[in-house]
């Protein structure tokens, strides 16, 4: 299940930095990216939410060999049942999560931590307080998702 793409949203933005066409270092000061803009994006579909709220917001800041782009999502459990389809790198910018594989596994994560969601992970993905993340994702991966 994809956070950020599951219904074919893909917003580009660079947070006022140089165009994706030039070649530049782009910086991903952690400040910077927990105040950025994001926009809206479609709700989950229904079942996917086992509690608190539908609300969430992406922004992709670089599409090149990876994507970068950050996910902000209210408080909610959301359930992964479906096999992650891809290696997703994430660094939590706001709030805590805490992931629960399927045989009980707890990891907790707060401001500052980055861990990595191998392919094929499943579990639920609770974020029990307002939640901002920076990923990572392979470009051919995320796009796969999406077809």
């Amino acid at each position: 299940m994809k956070k950020l793409c599951l219904f074919g949203v893909f917003f580009m933005a660079t947070l006022g930095m140089p165009a994706q066409s030039e070649t530049v270092v782009l910086s991903l000061n952690k400040e910077i990216m927990k105040s950025a803009e994001l926009e809206s994006i479609p709700p989950w579909p229904t079942g996917v939410v086992l509690s608190g709220a539908n609300e969430h917001w992406q922004k992709v800041v670089h599409q090149g060999d990876f994507v970068v782009a950050l996910y902000e999502s209210m408080p909610a459990l959301i359930d992964v049942s479906d096999p992650f389809p891809y290696d997703e790198f994430v660094t939590v910018l706001e709030g805590e999560v805490i992931l629960t594989s399927l045989s009980g596994e707890k990891q907790a994560y707060a401001v500052g931590d980055s861990f990595l969601v191998p392919k094929g992970w499943q579990g639920t993905w609770d974020m029990p307080v307002k939640f901002r993340e920076m990923i990572v994702i392979e470009t051919k991966a995320w796009v796969s998702d999406e077809e």
